[in-house]
């Protein structure tokens, strides 16, 4: 049995959601914002929402790349500790960690949710685009299942969870 962990669902999500943000939202800052110095610096235009766009762009791009980081163990960690344990204290830490990703993550989901209704409600919206900031709070929430689900999956692998040699370490 591969493991829940090898869900191609899930692994293809992670991989569309992290294409979205390297390949659309990154260089849309890039292009817009040079583009705003431009203008700003040259012609005394500047576009009056630049920024307001680059940060929501940003904010998408670091949100989508986000499960494919915790599915390909590509995130920042201490592992300064493993040496230190013996392998099933290490395995028992490292399970530990996956269950409280994954509470983390049911608890923003649930309240991405709950925020949306709110949002809807009230018709919030960005000071300068005027955009339905629901979105944005639905594809945090999405992004909030989509990694509880991959956390759930490294919670019920079958092989060892903690592989020290995986990701960055401090």
């Amino acid at each position: 049995m591969r493991g829940f962990a090898d869900m191609s669902i899930c692994n293809r999500l992670s991989q569309i959601l992290f294409a979205i943000g390297a390949y659309l939202c990154l260089p849309a800052i890039l292009v817009l914002l040079s583009a705003d110095v431009v203008l700003r610096y040259f012609f005394s235009a500047p576009i009056r929402w630049a920024q307001e766009a680059a940060t929501v762009t940003l904010f998408l791009s670091l949100v989508f790349a986000l499960p494919q980081s915790w599915l390909k163990d590509a995130h920042i960690r201490a592992d300064f500790l493993a040496p230190l344990m013996g392998r099933a204290f290490g395995e028992a830490l490292a399970r530990l960690v996956w269950l409280l990703v994954l509470a983390l993550s049911a608890t923003i989901a649930v309240q991405c949710y709950k925020d949306i209704q709110l949002m809807v409600l009230f018709n919030e919206r960005s000071s300068e685009l005027a955009l339905p900031l629901s979105w944005f709070r639905g594809a945090l929430g999405g992004t909030a299942v989509l990694c509880g689900l991959l956390s759930l999956a490294k919670l019920v692998q079958l092989r060892p969870v903690a592989r020290p040699i995986h990701g960055d370490s401090l």
